[in-house]
């Protein structure tokens, strides 16, 4: 009980500085949603937005469940701030399940501070995003079914709480097989698991009512358009080098296997420098090392053989998506954080994470404030129609400016606001007359850069805006370039 109340109030300590972050990246779609959520509680994917270039039905273009949403309608009209720490309302579920599962596995509070501060995690604790709410369930969910069914005790309940995590991701919905396995693989019917799929199966009982359509089988052929050969290698290659670069640091004890998995991922990252070949080399010595462990460590036994299929399966699943980001790993990563062993110093890994996640959250301060700033210059130079999304859309918005829609042409004597980051849809603008234009550089210079086109770095996705878009794998950089440019003519 102790160490979970230090635990926690450590987290929120070192989550202080950061809670005031401007809204940025993916976080402005989810608080669309949950502004349809707060018109329609029953229908939130029917609020319009333009995502991907062009007006339209959310429930067309966000392939994320309504969970978000409906948590994230009663704060939608709040600060920023406030609804960061609304998110971490979440956290002490967090904790909790972090040191029962741990626990579980044997890793004790060192592996439970592990599961907390991996770098990607460390940032989706007070993120407008699904991803807390999913790893807590995830983190909670599994503690209970595991600790209560080894004590032969009723565990449905904390199948169900697993369930709920699909409720915020739809990656969660494979987690209930895992369940199934370990009761397999323990001699016991896998059917108690199956509490793990009814709050999805009610969320599509309430789809068709709302919608004539279960929103998770409409976003399987959205999803659906990545796989070619090329796609499939470098989404593999992408979430190889997220994995090792900011989600699960293999630091500790290397054997045979883990050197395997850093030459197999190596060489799929090789095409993308030195740095890309390290990161996807690190991600591939720790999803091996679920499976073997280093010497020293006790070879995975029969029955723990499901943990292996929790990574893997995992890893799988991410080569179906649209798109790889680092924080897809969320659902599939505590196997991989547990099977480090914890060797001589058990908190030098945590300690090594917490500082790239700390590192990594002052860049998305920095980057979030800088398009923030960018659109109070804009906004000053009058009212008009602009480009792109993320955070920039969120702020031009707010201030009154109209999202312009894939093609249109820019009405004469119209403003017209175009940034270069931002994923800007094309229109057709002359340009002839510049009013203003200018970036926001970074003052950390020397800190890891989350995003940057002169590094082809990207935590949030795979590619790089442009014309066309730069296919990328690194998590994080070291760059100089803005974070942002923009340009605001006068048609």
């Amino acid at each position: 009980m102790r160490a979970g109340l230090l635990l926690l109030a450590a987290l929120c300590l070192l989550q202080a500085p950061w809670l005031a972050r401007p809204v940025h990246y993916d976080e402005a779609n989810f608080l669309t949603l949950a502004r349809g959520a707060a018109a329609d509680p029953w229908r939130p994917h029917d609020v319009r937005i333009n995502w991907q270039g062009t007006e339209e039905r959310a429930f067309d273009v966000l392939s994320n469940p309504p969970g978000i949403a409906w948590w994230l309608a009663p704060v939608r009209k709040l600060s920023a701030l406030a609804q960061r720490l609304w998110m971490l309302c979440w956290l002490p579920l967090m904790v909790w399940g972090a040191l029962g599962l741990s626990r579980q596995l044997g890793r004790g509070l060192p592996g439970a501070a592990l599961l907390l501060v991996s770098p990607i995690v460390f940032l989706s604790i007070p993120a407008l995003l699904p991803d807390a709410p999913l790893y807590a369930l995830t983190l909670a969910g599994f503690a209970g079914f595991l600790s209560r069914s080894e004590s032969h005790r009723v565990a449905w309940p904390f199948a169900l709480m697993l369930g709920c995590a699909a409720l915020f991701r739809y990656s969660a919905v494979v987690l209930p097989l895992v369940l199934g396995l370990w009761l397999w693989s323990r001699g016991r019917s896998p059917l108690g698991a199956l509490w793990g799929w009814v709050p999805v199966g009610l969320l599509a009982l309430h789809d068709l009512h709302a919608y004539g359509e279960v929103h998770l089988l409409a976003m399987g052929s959205f999803q659906a358009v990545s796989t070619s050969a090329a796609d499939l290698g470098h989404k593999a290659a992408a979430s190889l080098a997220m994995l090792g670069g900011a989600a699960a640091l293999p630091l500790m004890g290397w054997g045979r296997a883990q050197l395997v998995g850093a030459g197999l991922g190596g060489l799929a990252g090789a095409a993308w420098g030195p740095l890309g070949a390290l990161f996807a080399a690190l991600g591939g010595a720790a999803l091996l090392t679920r499976l073997w462990p280093p010497r020293g460590e006790d070879k995975a036994s029969f029955s723990e053989l499901w943990l292996g299929a929790w990574a893997f399966g995992g890893a799988l699943f991410l080569l179906t998506l649209r798109f790889s980001a680092t924080r897809y790993w969320l659902p599939f990563l505590p196997p991989i954080l547990l099977a480090f062993p914890p060797g001589r110093r058990p908190w030098l890994a945590p300690g090594l994470h917490l500082a790239l996640g700390l590192a990594l959250a002052a860049d998305e301060l920095q980057s979030a404030r800088a398009q923030e700033k960018l659109a109070d210059t804009v906004a000053a130079l009058g009212v008009g129609g602009f480009t792109g999304h993320w955070g920039w859309q969120w702020a031009m918005e707010e201030r009154g400016w109209r999202a312009l829609d894939e093609g249109t042409t820019v009405p004469t004597g119209a403003l017209v606001a175009i940034p270069t980051e931002a994923w800007p849809q094309p229109v057709i603008a002359r340009c002839e007359r510049v009013l203003w234009s200018g970036g926001w550089s970074s003052s950390l210079g020397w800190m890891p850069r989350g995003y940057s086109r002169e590094g082809e770095a990207n935590l949030h996705a795979n590619w790089i805006s442009g014309d066309p878009p730069t296919r990328t794998i690194l998590p994080w950089t070291f760059a100089s370039d803005p974070y942002e440019q923009v340009k605001v003519c006068a048609e």
